[in-house]
């Protein structure tokens, strides 16, 4: 029975897991983690901020303001250790805000929660809307 000669393995030919273990592939491997990470972290605080400034420009009165306010605080509290609803307002508008909602509608990052991309996209102008009034108010 004729056998074929075995030639020795070359160094280019390697498992395509191999890539993998190198110390660069892992570092990689660890910043993409920690970017996705970081993407649903912000992705969840928008939405969540979202739902608060629904619910603030959905208030009927100052009473009903102050009553979704003090909700929004509790809820705050618990899910991010704190905030208010004018920090949801000015998070929403600041940087960090535009480059979630960025994030989202580039597809990086999908939202989990009840609220749809239109929803948010809307909350957030709410939000632009309020902080330029209350900017030019005082």
């Amino acid at each position: 029975m004729p056998t074929e000669p075995r030639t020795p393995p070359s160094p280019t030919d390697q498992p395509a897991d191999a890539s993998t273990s190198t110390p660069g592939a892992q570092a990689r491997a660890t910043q993409s983690a920690g970017k996705a990470r970081r993407l649903r972290t912000e992705a969840d605080k928008l939405e969540a901020f979202c739902v608060v400034v629904r619910a603030a420009s959905s208030a009927a009165d100052h009473a009903a303001f102050a009553e979704v306010s003090r909700a929004a605080s509790k809820a705050l509290q618990a899910k991010f250790g704190g905030g208010t609803i004018t920090s949801v307002f000015a998070w929403l508008t600041s940087s960090a805000g535009k480059d979630a909602l960025d994030s989202v509608l580039a597809g990086e990052v999908e939202l989990s929660g009840s609220l749809s991309v239109e929803q948010i996209v809307e909350a957030v102008a709410l939000a632009q809307k309020a902080e330029l009034l209350r900017a030019t108010q005082g």
